[in-house]
């Protein structure tokens, strides 16, 4: 897929979307501050109640069908970390994106890591998603949210179009058909239960949970 056909604007503009909101996922118990929008993308982060310090996250992101979602933790698309995931059959497939033009974003690397929580990791007949640990994922290098910042604006960018390469994380993505950025309240982030949660990260996941991430 050519560059030209992807990514032509960035993440800047506001759509119809609710305002995030405490919400708890049923099969991995994790409570999230939530953003769903009516595409059907969603995103979710949890922190740990004492956040003084504290280099990482636990997401959730999804979406319907077989297209990719993406998140950007500084709001922008340009010059930012950003986070972009989709389904491959049972399987869920993500990278760190990282991109100073407006085109498909190349994948980004540093000391920044992603570890699937099995049991918030699953495809089914309605969604997908996709709940992981982002290790030294809150940078003070202006690429995400600050450390100290407590109602950061993060954007959230979808497209219903599969990847070129749905099993490569590296994958070229078609241009997003909706995008926007939505302001989080990291106090109801924060959580007692987050240091437990953190275990969680790459342990099989219990047998009554279905289609667990394999990746």
């Amino acid at each position: 897929m050519k560059l030209s056909t992807l990514f032509v604007g960035g993440l800047a503009s506001l759509a119809a979307a609710q305002t995030p909101a405490p919400y708890t996922d049923a099969k991995s118990g994790i409570t999230f501050n939530y953003f769903a929008h009516s595409t059907g993308y969603f995103f979710g982060l949890a922190l740990p109640a004492n956040s003084t310090g504290n280099t990482d996250f636990i997401a959730t992101i999804g979406g319907k069908g077989t297209g990719w979602s993406g998140t950007s933790l500084g709001g922008g698309m340009l010059g930012k970390l950003l986070i972009l995931a989709w389904p491959n059959g049972q399987n869920i497939v993500s990278s760190f994106r990282k991109t100073a033009n407006y085109g498909s974003p190349a994948v980004a690397t540093g000391t920044f890591t992603q570890t699937s929580i099995p049991n918030g990791t699953y495809v089914n007949s309605t969604h997908w998603t996709y709940t992981f640990l982002c290790s030294k994922c809150i940078l003070t290098d202006k690429t995400t949210f600050a450390p100290t910042d407590t109602a950061p604006s993060l954007g959230y960018a979808v497209n219903a179009n599969a990847p070129s390469q749905k099993t490569n994380p590296a994958s070229s993505v078609s241009k997003h058909s909706t995008e926007g950025q939505v302001v989080f309240d990291l106090k109801k982030a924060q959580n007692a239960n987050f240091a437990t949660w953190k275990t969680w990260a790459g342990k099989p996941a219990v047998a009554k949970r279905e289609r667990p991430f394999l990746g």
